[in-house]
Protein backbone atom coordinates (compact mmCIF):
# COMPACT_ATOMS: atom_id res chain seq x y z
CA UNK A 1 0.00 0.00 0.00
CA UNK A 2 1.73 2.89 -0.95
CA UNK A 3 2.25 6.22 1.33
CA UNK A 4 -0.57 9.08 0.97
CA UNK A 5 0.88 12.09 -0.42
CA UNK A 6 -0.32 15.96 1.23
CA UNK A 7 0.17 18.96 -0.42
CA UNK A 8 2.46 21.54 1.62
CA UNK A 9 -0.08 24.59 3.00
CA UNK A 10 3.20 26.94 2.71
CA UNK A 11 4.35 25.84 -0.87
CA UNK A 12 1.72 24.00 -2.84
CA UNK A 13 4.63 22.47 -5.30
CA UNK A 14 5.64 20.53 -2.53
CA UNK A 15 3.65 16.84 -2.13
CA UNK A 16 5.00 14.97 0.39
CA UNK A 17 4.97 11.73 2.13
CA UNK A 18 1.67 11.90 5.09
CA UNK A 19 4.56 10.39 7.80
CA UNK A 20 7.71 13.02 6.54
CA UNK A 21 4.80 16.06 6.68
CA UNK A 22 5.86 17.13 10.44
CA UNK A 23 8.95 17.39 9.53
CA UNK A 24 8.49 19.10 6.72
CA UNK A 25 6.81 21.69 8.03
CA UNK A 26 8.77 22.88 10.57
CA UNK A 27 11.36 23.28 7.64
CA UNK A 28 9.13 25.25 5.31
CA UNK A 29 7.34 27.15 8.22
CA UNK A 30 10.88 28.57 8.67
CA UNK A 31 11.74 29.39 4.43
CA UNK A 32 7.85 30.98 4.48
CA UNK A 33 8.20 33.06 7.82
CA UNK A 34 5.62 35.97 6.53
CA UNK A 35 3.13 33.00 5.55
CA UNK A 36 0.07 34.01 7.66
CA UNK A 37 -0.70 30.53 8.90
CA UNK A 38 -1.10 29.06 11.85
CA UNK A 39 -1.62 25.45 13.27
CA UNK A 40 -4.54 23.97 14.71
CA UNK A 41 -4.21 23.06 18.81
CA UNK A 42 -5.17 19.85 18.12
CA UNK A 43 -3.52 18.52 14.75
CA UNK A 44 -0.12 20.37 13.84
CA UNK A 45 -0.47 18.88 10.62
CA UNK A 46 -3.63 21.22 9.93
CA UNK A 47 -1.99 24.43 8.85
CA UNK A 48 -4.50 27.10 7.79
CA UNK A 49 -5.11 31.01 7.50
CA UNK A 50 -6.28 32.71 10.59
CA UNK A 51 -9.80 33.40 9.09
CA UNK A 52 -10.29 29.71 9.10
CA UNK A 53 -9.12 28.56 12.13
CA UNK A 54 -12.22 29.17 14.25
CA UNK A 55 -14.59 27.10 11.85
CA UNK A 56 -11.96 24.30 12.04
CA UNK A 57 -11.10 24.20 15.36
CA UNK A 58 -15.23 23.34 16.29
CA UNK A 59 -15.04 20.82 13.58
CA UNK A 60 -11.30 19.44 13.68
CA UNK A 61 -11.82 15.43 14.04
CA UNK A 62 -8.59 15.31 15.93
CA UNK A 63 -10.12 17.40 18.79
CA UNK A 64 -13.02 14.87 19.03
CA UNK A 65 -10.29 12.16 19.54
CA UNK A 66 -8.55 13.93 22.67
CA UNK A 67 -12.03 14.82 24.10
CA UNK A 68 -13.15 11.01 24.17
CA UNK A 69 -9.69 10.38 25.91
CA UNK A 70 -10.70 12.80 29.13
Amino acid sequence: MPDEMLTCPYNPSHVIIRHRMPYHLVKCKKQHSLTQLVSCPYNAMHVMPQSQMGQHVLDCPDALILEAGK
